[in-house]
Protein backbone atom coordinates (compact mmCIF):
# COMPACT_ATOMS: atom_id res chain seq x y z
CA UNK A 1 0.00 0.00 0.00
CA UNK A 2 1.23 3.29 -0.94
CA UNK A 3 1.44 6.95 0.57
CA UNK A 4 -1.07 9.30 -0.65
CA UNK A 5 -0.59 11.84 1.99
CA UNK A 6 -1.76 12.80 5.00
CA UNK A 7 -4.58 10.17 4.29
CA UNK A 8 -4.83 7.41 2.92
CA UNK A 9 -8.23 5.89 2.27
CA UNK A 10 -7.99 2.58 0.28
CA UNK A 11 -10.89 1.27 1.81
CA UNK A 12 -12.87 4.37 0.10
CA UNK A 13 -14.88 5.32 3.14
CA UNK A 14 -14.62 9.05 2.85
CA UNK A 15 -15.36 11.44 0.34
CA UNK A 16 -12.99 13.90 -1.44
CA UNK A 17 -13.84 16.66 0.92
CA UNK A 18 -13.96 14.78 4.33
CA UNK A 19 -9.79 13.59 2.83
CA UNK A 20 -9.37 16.93 2.30
CA UNK A 21 -10.59 18.66 5.81
CA UNK A 22 -8.88 15.61 7.68
CA UNK A 23 -5.52 16.33 5.83
CA UNK A 24 -5.71 20.10 6.57
CA UNK A 25 -6.36 18.85 10.50
CA UNK A 26 -3.39 16.92 10.73
CA UNK A 27 -1.03 19.60 8.93
CA UNK A 28 -1.80 21.92 11.16
CA UNK A 29 -1.17 19.56 14.21
CA UNK A 30 1.80 18.53 12.40
CA UNK A 31 2.68 22.33 12.64
CA UNK A 32 2.01 22.96 15.87
CA UNK A 33 3.57 19.65 17.18
CA UNK A 34 6.02 18.42 14.98
CA UNK A 35 4.39 15.25 15.02
CA UNK A 36 3.40 13.34 11.98
CA UNK A 37 0.37 11.78 12.11
CA UNK A 38 -1.54 10.20 9.37
CA UNK A 39 -4.91 8.48 8.53
CA UNK A 40 -4.96 5.00 6.61
CA UNK A 41 -7.87 2.86 6.09
CA UNK A 42 -7.67 -0.33 4.29
CA UNK A 43 -10.55 -2.98 3.76
CA UNK A 44 -9.45 -6.01 5.33
CA UNK A 45 -6.14 -6.85 7.12
CA UNK A 46 -5.82 -10.57 5.49
CA UNK A 47 -4.92 -12.39 8.56
CA UNK A 48 -2.89 -9.63 9.83
CA UNK A 49 -2.72 -8.66 13.38
CA UNK A 50 -3.88 -4.75 12.98
CA UNK A 51 -0.76 -3.44 15.38
CA UNK A 52 1.06 -5.38 13.07
CA UNK A 53 0.05 -3.77 10.36
CA UNK A 54 -0.44 -0.20 12.06
CA UNK A 55 3.57 -0.36 12.96
CA UNK A 56 4.80 -1.59 9.62
CA UNK A 57 2.75 0.78 7.63
CA UNK A 58 4.44 3.80 10.00
CA UNK A 59 8.28 2.33 9.27
CA UNK A 60 7.64 1.57 5.94
CA UNK A 61 5.92 4.86 4.99
CA UNK A 62 8.16 6.62 7.40
CA UNK A 63 5.88 8.55 9.38
CA UNK A 64 7.48 10.77 12.08
CA UNK A 65 10.75 12.82 12.08
CA UNK A 66 13.60 10.34 12.13
CA UNK A 67 15.72 11.61 14.65
CA UNK A 68 12.83 11.86 17.32
CA UNK A 69 10.80 8.46 15.63
CA UNK A 70 7.39 10.26 16.63
CA UNK A 71 4.81 9.33 14.36
CA UNK A 72 1.61 8.32 14.52
CA UNK A 73 -0.53 6.12 12.13
CA UNK A 74 -4.42 5.54 12.83
CA UNK A 75 -5.44 2.76 10.73
CA UNK A 76 -8.65 1.17 10.55
CA UNK A 77 -9.89 -1.62 8.37
CA UNK A 78 -13.59 -1.18 8.60
CA UNK A 79 -14.70 -4.49 7.26
CA UNK A 80 -12.79 -6.40 10.06
CA UNK A 81 -14.01 -4.07 12.44
CA UNK A 82 -10.69 -3.04 13.48
CA UNK A 83 -8.59 -0.49 14.63
CA UNK A 84 -5.30 0.72 16.06
CA UNK A 85 -3.32 3.83 17.06
CA UNK A 86 0.53 2.72 16.08
CA UNK A 87 3.21 5.17 17.44
CA UNK A 88 6.57 5.63 17.15
CA UNK A 89 8.78 4.71 19.41
CA UNK A 90 9.88 8.36 20.48
CA UNK A 91 5.57 8.79 21.25
CA UNK A 92 5.16 5.82 23.36
CA UNK A 93 5.94 7.50 26.51
CA UNK A 94 3.55 10.57 25.72
CA UNK A 95 1.03 8.46 23.71
CA UNK A 96 0.54 5.20 25.71
CA UNK A 97 -1.11 1.83 24.39
CA UNK A 98 -3.70 3.02 27.28
CA UNK A 99 -4.10 6.54 26.04
CA UNK A 100 -4.29 5.14 22.62
CA UNK A 101 -7.04 2.72 23.37
CA UNK A 102 -8.54 5.72 25.30
CA UNK A 103 -8.68 7.38 22.05
CA UNK A 104 -9.94 4.50 19.81
CA UNK A 105 -13.00 4.21 22.57
CA UNK A 106 -13.65 7.77 21.74
CA UNK A 107 -13.63 7.19 17.99
CA UNK A 108 -15.89 3.95 18.28
CA UNK A 109 -19.20 5.05 18.03
CA UNK A 110 -19.06 7.41 15.20
CA UNK A 111 -17.40 4.70 12.96
CA UNK A 112 -19.71 2.29 14.44
CA UNK A 113 -22.77 4.91 13.22
CA UNK A 114 -20.60 4.91 9.53
CA UNK A 115 -19.29 8.71 9.98
CA UNK A 116 -16.07 8.24 9.35
CA UNK A 117 -15.00 11.57 8.98
CA UNK A 118 -16.14 12.53 12.58
CA UNK A 119 -14.62 9.21 14.01
CA UNK A 120 -11.16 10.55 12.71
CA UNK A 121 -11.69 14.11 13.37
CA UNK A 122 -12.66 12.95 16.91
CA UNK A 123 -9.38 10.62 17.60
CA UNK A 124 -7.09 13.59 16.16
CA UNK A 125 -8.20 16.20 18.67
CA UNK A 126 -8.29 13.03 21.65
CA UNK A 127 -4.50 12.96 20.44
CA UNK A 128 -3.92 16.45 20.24
CA UNK A 129 -4.92 16.37 23.65
CA UNK A 130 -3.04 13.54 24.47
CA UNK A 131 0.34 14.71 23.42
CA UNK A 132 -0.23 17.80 24.91
CA UNK A 133 -1.50 19.86 22.07
CA UNK A 134 -4.84 22.12 22.27
CA UNK A 135 -6.72 21.02 18.64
Amino acid sequence: MALKGRVTDTADILSAEEEAQLSERLARYEQRTSHQMVVATVPALNDVRVDNFGTCLGNRWGIGRKDQDDGIVILVAPNDRQMHIATGSGMEKTLTDDKALAVIHQMTPHFKGGDYAVGFSTGIDAIAVQTGDTP
